[in-house]
């Protein structure tokens, strides 16, 4: 009985650390982004929207994820001149590449760069080749 509750306790204890492995990635902020954790989607902006927490909401065509600038209407940035400026045009988004629970195909949603064509709308970006526009 001995040996079948260490074998027991030792798999709930291997257990446990896969879970908060996958906890720990999962709710892990998203600080000082660098170029080799982005990959870049192009579509065309269908909406641009004001969410909770001064954040800033994007959808593309033809895509299922919704796209988001963290605090972007602290960042200068306005819905009016985001409207004018991308609405129904196609953009470069540079999102966060990281697998979590609710993200399986790593695309996490949170948009580190904008570009429409060769202009920087917003760079959060650690070293990037384009100029930071946070404060």
């Amino acid at each position: 009985m001995k040996k079948l509750a260490r074998i027991y306790w030792s798999v709930c204890g291997l257990l446990f650390i896969a879970f908060m492995y996958v906890m720990i990635q999962t709710f892990k902020p998203i600080r000082n982004v660098t170029a080799d954790q982005v990959i870049p989607i192009s579509g065309k902006v269908t909406t641009i929207q004001e969410g909770a927490g001064f954040d800033i909401y994007f959808t593309l065509e033809n895509d299922i994820h919704h796209y988001y600038i963290n605090r972007g209407l602290k960042e200068q940035l306005t819905i009016a001149d985001l409207q004018q400026d991308i609405l129904n045009k196609n953009v470069t988004l540079y999102v966060i590449d990281r697998w979590t629970l609710f993200t399986r195909d790593g695309v996490t949603g949170h948009i580190s760069k904008l570009m429409l064509n060769d202009r920087v709308i917003f760079n959060e970006i650690e070293n990037d080749i384009h100029e930071k526009t946070t404060k």
